[in-house]
This record gives C-alpha cells, structure tokens and sequence, in this order.
C-alpha cells in the first residue's frame, strides 16, 4: 500500500449508510520562507527554535522527507501553488513569473465557494509576478507594513491583518483559504537581542556581529568583498536560528488565535518552506546555486484531527507538488480534479514516489548583478542550470555541462563524498532515471522574462540582496 493509514483518521466511505461528509475545512497555508527542517526544535535541533510547530506536530502529522523543487523563492513556491514541477509551470529563474495559464490553490479553492486572501512578505511573489491568481485580495505586507525594509514587522502585519479577516469569515460563517509568506528568517539575520541570547548565551563580538547582521546573500561573498571563518559560520547559524525562532513564535500566535476562535479543529493547517538556506556546508552562504539537503530538505507540518491521528510522523518521500492535490483531496474536491498530476498524500492506491524532482534555470538576476558589480568575475562558473533527482537514499545532482554529483545520503547525510566517478554504475541508473522523467514532462516553451517594474517590490528585493 502506498501510504501507512496509520496516520489518517476519518477516511470516507461509500455505499448505503455511510455516514455524511464531515463539513469542508478552512485552510490555513503557512511558508516559513527560507527555513530548512533541521534548524527546527520539531526536527531535532538541540536549540529551542520551534516550540510552536512542536506543539502543532504533536497534534498532527510531520512529515520527515519534504523535499522542494527549487532553492529558491518564486519556482518553488509556483509548485507549491500549482502542484506542477518548474518544467510545467515555468515561473523560474528565466521568466521572473508564474503566467496565468497555470491553475493554482486558490483559483480551486475559489471556484468552490471559499473566500481567499494571502500576505506575502517576499517580494518575488508579488501580484506583479502572478501569484494573486485566485486571490480576492492579495496583501503585499512589504508595501503595507508600517517599517519598511523590517522583515519581522512585515510579517507581524501579516498576522494582525490575518487575524482580523478571519474573524469577518468567522462572523460570516463562510469557508476561507488564508495564505501566509513569513520571511524573517531569510538575510540580513536581524534578530532581536533578546531572542539571541535565548538561542546563544555565548558572548560575541559586537562588531563582528553587527558585520555579519549586514550580509544580503551570497553574491558579495561569491565576488570576493567579504570573507567568513569558521566562527563566522557558527555565528550565522545563531543569528539564523534566533529568527527562525521569532518567526515560529508568530506561528504561535495564530495558532492560538484560531484555539481561541474554535476555529482550529475545523481548520486543516498546513506550514511548510519554500527552501532552506546554506549556513557555511560547502562553503557556501545563503541558498542560491545550491541542491544540498541544507537548501532541499523543508518543514512540512499538517494539522487536521478529523484526518490526522495527533503525534504521527511519514517518513515517506514527498514533494511540495503534493500539497495541492492532498488539500483538494481533505475539502472534498477531489474528484473536480482528476487532470491533476500530481496525486494526493492521503490515495491509499497511490504509490510512493520512487524519487522526486528539482529543477533551476539559469540564474539570469544573479548573472546580471555579479557583472555589475564584479566584473572580473566568471559568470561561466555560474551560468547553468541544474537538475536534482532524489530518492530515500541517494541524490544526484545533474548540471547541463554533462558533469553530475551523487551521494549516498545514508551513508553521507552530509553529503561530502560524491560517488558519480566511483560508483559509475549508480550514476548511470539516476541519469536514466531524470531522463526518462524529463521524457514524461509536457513540453512547455518559456515565456519572455518580466521586468521588475514596481519600484517598491525592486526596493525591496535590492534590500534583500537579490538585484542590484
């Protein structure tokens, strides 16, 4: 059977007598953005950094093997939204959008009588880039927020504007699907003082560390017009690990506003990361360029007591394209969409995935802004795209030069030890394997690249270091 029952409560049945379908839930979908699972306390991480996803795994499922389909940002989040893998959609790195042929969560979800609002704090996914299909209204908390530039208190806003729609859909007694983007883990690390302190008693340097709040990402690294010791990465790791804990505590707060409402039992949640981040494995800063475990492996986390038994855990391979169907599957909508490629979590008939997918086109901002500002930088060492295959134990790592790495993820959890010259025979199978699924993809033609034109959103995404 394709998936332990173990976990589920409540399946549906057929035939005289069975008993009426439970009323459809709200659906509460949270991105952590830029949180890598095992930086979370839900995860194992020795530090207290998710006591808010703690308690809600303890009264849902956690899912140990979510895997994204891209590192960053606007791709993976076109999957989670679509179901599609970046062939199908093709909102990446080349086209800066997701178009609107693609049918998304909320456009479902709408057509079926709920009402739907998001806040977004990442400015990738702005309207301007198509993510409000389906939205009836679409808040960009970057525009809205009263601090600009401050990523905690844009997503604050989100949430106190979060909770007083729900109270109006509460009062109206109407169905709502709410979409939140929470983006206070993602560089600069600003976390408060006193949160540090909790996450790392350890004294610093104050300078030091005022030098490492200022870093954007990766490309000044890249270019050369920083460097990073050893106690720098250690050090970046509690800065992140301190936001990830501010941001889990806002989780908190709506966790418990909709305890407080009555509403969370009716409510399935779902949280989750678009993508994690590099905090010094293999040299390397930030999340971009990077198919790691560090950038791959995400939090999911569903909460649902009427289909979820409390406290259970999957360790099944699953990709975020799968969060779509399994939603549509929970409101009862399913089988309005049977042309969905992706299949539900909870099909008993499903089969597990043997491997899941992610894909990155070729990064044309950061090709751009390196030759801006570094010139004598080899953008050649840069300019590819990159493909990951994924099973339970092994991952490859293709790039379209025709060189490719593969780990034992087993016996290497760190990935350190590339077999693909040593283990050809392995190599070769995952090779086949990512193209004999390249052969199954629909073929889509990409579209011409959207220019950033709202000057707020490029604000913000040169203050997140992403264009110059």
């Amino acid at each position: 059977m394709g998936i332990a029952l173990t976990w589920l409560l409540g399946c549906s049945q057929s035939g005289e007598g069975a008993p009426a379908p439970p009323p459809r839930p709200n659906v509460v979908l949270i991105v952590l953005d830029t949180t890598r699972a095992d930086i979370l306390s839900a995860y194992g991480y020795p530090k207290p950094t998710s006591p808010s996803l703690s308690l809600v795994a303890s009264e849902g499922i956690l899912f140990k093997q979510a895997i994204t389909t891209d590192f960053w940002t606007l791709p993976a989040h076109a999957s989670l939204l679509t179901g599609e893998y970046p062939a199908v959609h093709q909102a990446t790195a080349e086209t800066n959008a997701l178009s609107e042929p693609q049918n998304t969560l909320a456009e479902y979800l709408q057509a079926a009588g709920y009402k739907t609002r998001a806040y977004v704090s990442n400015p990738w996914i702005g309207s301007e880039r198509g993510f409000g299909q389906g939205f009836d209204t679409y808040v960009e908390t970057w525009k809205s927020a009263p601090t600009a530039h401050d990523a905690y208190a844009m997503d604050s806003a989100g949430i106190e504007g979060a909770q007083v729609w729900i109270n109006e859909q509460n009062e109206r007694g109407e169905n709502f699907f709410l979409f939140l983007n929470l983006n206070s883990a993602h560089m600069p690390y600003s976390p408060d003082a006193l949160t540090l302190v909790e996450i790392s008693p350890t004294p610093r340097s104050p300078e030091r560390t005022r030098e490492l709040r200022a870093i954007k990402g990766m490309w000044a690294y890249l270019g050369g017009e920083y460097s990073l010791k050893a106690e720098d990465f250690e050090m970046l790791q509690d800065l992140y690990a301190a936001e990830v804990a501010m941001v889990d505590g806002l989780v908190g707060r709506m966790v418990e506003f909709l305890r407080e409402l009555n509403m969370l039992d009716n409510t399935l949640l779902i949280i989750t990361s678009d993508h994690g981040e590099n905090l010094g494995e293999h040299g390397m800063v930030d999340h971009l360029l990077s198919m790691y475990e560090t950038t791959m492996r995400v939090p999911l986390i569903m909460r649902l007591p009427s289909r979820f038994t409390a406290g259970s855990e999957s360790g099944e391979l699953v990709s975020l394209v799968d969060i779509v169907p399994t939603v549509l599957d929970l409101c009862g909508l399913a089988s309005q969409y049977p042309d969905i490629a992706a299949r539900s979590l909870l099909n008993p008939s499903r089969s597990p995935h043997e491997f899941v997918i992610a894909e990155n086109e070729r990064p044309l901002n950061g090709i751009k802004l390196m030759r801006e500002n570094f010139p004598d930088f080899d953008t050649a060492s840069i300019d590819h795209r990159m493909k990951m295959l994924r099973t339970l134990r092994h991952k490859l790592i293709w790039y379209d030069d025709g060189h490719s790495e593969v780990y034992d993820l087993h016996a290497d959890p760190s990935e350190l030890d590339d077999l693909s010259l040593r283990d050809p025979e392995l190599r070769d199978r995952l090779l086949a394997q990512l193209k004999a699924w390249e052969s199954s993809q629909e073929a889509h033609i990409p579209t011409t690249p959207i220019d950033i034109s709202d000057p707020e959103t490029r604000d913000q995404l040169r203050a997140l270091g992403y264009v110059e």
